[in-house]
């Protein structure tokens, strides 16, 4: 798949690129998720692929969803493997770029965004959405009101037949009228112990390892999928480094250790 737009990228008043275009190279597959989250997430590709179908009786596929759960859980890869799934480019939306400080120049960029997106077919991914979409009465920030007011509207009247997708590390501070205007949530949360186990068979399949799954597992409780991930990585490439034929139990364990050190020492709580 080659990333085509039609029309030059949106830009802030400041000329900076407001979105980034980009091949998804992850697929569903390669997510471990609850079975909850993985039969919606394919209920919802399917009703992507017969829209026509669902048209012919009057309905529209799912469209809009709302991941919501800490960092590093999966919920930014959710948005790529929809899109490698559905054979269409990633379109991220850059708040670095959305977000001013000026007078009206956030909800100027939003409405740039989303009409550019209506242009063209792919998933639209909206990181930390709570950013501009917070709870309105508890914020004194007239801008930022403004934002979510126009956030809500842009959501309300979005006809096109692209998936956006919004995601959210707290989303109890989200406006309770953002929550109405997704057609479907899914809760992430860090994985269980059936799952750690289940992203060490996906992370070091390429890489020949013999270990005690039981014991690995309990030595990456309470990590986040990308942090398991990051453990994985360092493990591989210390092996390779030190012309070790496989990974072992100690190996991990003693990875994990380390990460989970640095992150206590860093200022991240775990679990």
């Amino acid at each position: 798949m080659t990333v085509k737009s039609m029309a030059p990228v949106p830009v802030s008043d400041e000329d900076v690129p407001l979105v980034t275009l980009s091949d998804p190279q992850l697929s569903l597959d390669e997510l471990v998720l609850t079975d909850q989250s993985i039969t919606a997430l394919r209920e919802i590709l399917n009703e992507q692929r017969h829209a026509s179908r669902l048209a012919a009786y009057g309905l529209r596929p799912r469209s809009k969803l709302l991941l919501a759960g800490p960092s590093g859980t999966g919920k930014t890869r959710t948005a790529e493997a929809l899109a490698y799934a559905l054979g269409i480019p990633l379109l991220k939306v850059r708040l670095s770029a959305v977000v001013s400080s000026y007078l009206g120049q956030t909800a100027r960029h939003l409405e740039r965004i989303l009409a550019y997106s209506e242009s063209g077919r792919w998933v639209v991914s909206f990181d930390e959405i709570d950013m501009f979409a917070g709870e309105r009465e508890d914020s004194d920030h007239g801008e930022m009101r403004r934002v979510s007011t126009v956030l809500l509207q842009q959501l309300e009247e979005y006809k096109a037949d692209n998936l956006v997708i919004a995601t959210t590390n707290h989303g109890t501070s989200l406006d309770a009228a953002m929550w109405r205007r997704f057609d479907e949530v899914l809760t992430y949360r860090h994985p269980t112990q059936a799952q750690i186990s289940a992203l060490l068979e996906i992370k070091l399949r390429r890489f020949p390892y013999k270990v005690n799954k039981e014991q690995v597992s309990r030595s990456l409780s309470g990590m986040s999928h990308a942090e398991i991930e990051a453990v994985c990585l360092d493990v591989m490439r210390k092996s390779v480094l030190a012309g070790a034929k496989s990974i072992r139990t100690e190996d991990i364990v003693e990875s994990a250790a380390t990460r989970k050190k640095r992150y206590k020492e860093a200022g991240k709580s775990q679990g």
